[in-house]
């Protein structure tokens, strides 16, 4: 069974066959080249267009013959001068100014035509017309509305319905108090609550001596709110003093 696949294996190719292989490749390569080199020489060469240019020169001039030894010179030409006439220079005359006369013309006071016309005070001057009437005067401007009425702390305080009275200072600033050795700080501010009883300004009269101190008090003051203050049924705005005092035990 396995002898014919062993012969057909082992079987070698003739001698013949590798030159045949050979020159048929060669043959190949042959007339491929041969064809590659008849296509390139077909190629027509492209025909260059003959282009002429043409030239033209001027002439050039007849040379200039000298004249003969012993002969005539050629007459020049003489150049005749225009004469110019002067004229005799005039000095010009000053010329005077005329001033026309200026009528003077004289106001009419309005208050002096009556009825459909008048003659007015001056000379000839005669005015006829009906009188315009003049325009009102304006308006006056409303008053400014009065300050606001100063009333006594103690009144405004039974009218505080938010807002925090007992302020202290801070950590920090109490590090300072200690250290300036201070036991007692008294500071007043000036507050002011428009009809709806929100405060409008606070405005510092006495200072602490401790800046963050005097800006904690403003700050919580403007958030303080009131019952409206009112005088005879009609809310009014209001100002009134508060004073702060603050003791620290060192």
């Amino acid at each position: 069974m396995f002898d014919n696949y062993y012969r057909a294996k082992t079987k070698k190719m003739p001698v013949w066959a590798p030159p045949l292989v050979g020159v048929g490749v060669a043959i190949h390569i042959a007339l491929f080249v041969g064809m590659w080199i008849k296509t390139t020489w077909d190629i027509k060469k492209l025909e260059v267009p003959d282009n002429e240019i043409e030239l033209a020169l001027a002439p050039s001039p007849p040379p200039v013959s000298a004249p003969p030894k012993g002969g005539k010179k050629p007459p020049q030409q003489e150049i005749k001068q225009r004469k110019i006439k002067v004229k005799d220079l005039v000095q010009p005359t000053k010329i005077e100014k005329i001033e026309t006369p200026v009528e003077e013309t004289q106001e009419v006071d309005p208050d002096a035509l009556e009825g459909e016309g008048g003659e007015s005070t001056g000379e000839g001057v005669k005015t006829e017309g009906p009188v315009l009437p003049q325009a009102p005067p304006p308006p006056p401007p409303p008053p400014p509305p009065p300050p606001p009425a100063i009333v006594a702390p103690t009144a405004l305080e039974a009218m505080r319905v938010a807002g925090e009275k007992s302020i202290t200072p801070d950590d920090v600033t109490k590090t300072e108090i200690s250290r300036s050795g201070k036991t007692k700080l008294v500071t007043t501010y000036k507050i002011c609550i428009n009809t709806s009883g929100g405060v409008s300004s606070v405005n510092m009269l006495k200072s602490s001596s401790f800046p963050a101190y005097d800006s904690k008090i403003q700050r919580e003051m403007r958030e303080w709110r009131y019952s409206p203050y009112t005088v005879d049924g009609v809310a009014k705005p209001v100002c009134t003093s508060v004073t702060f005092i603050y003791q620290q035990r060192n």
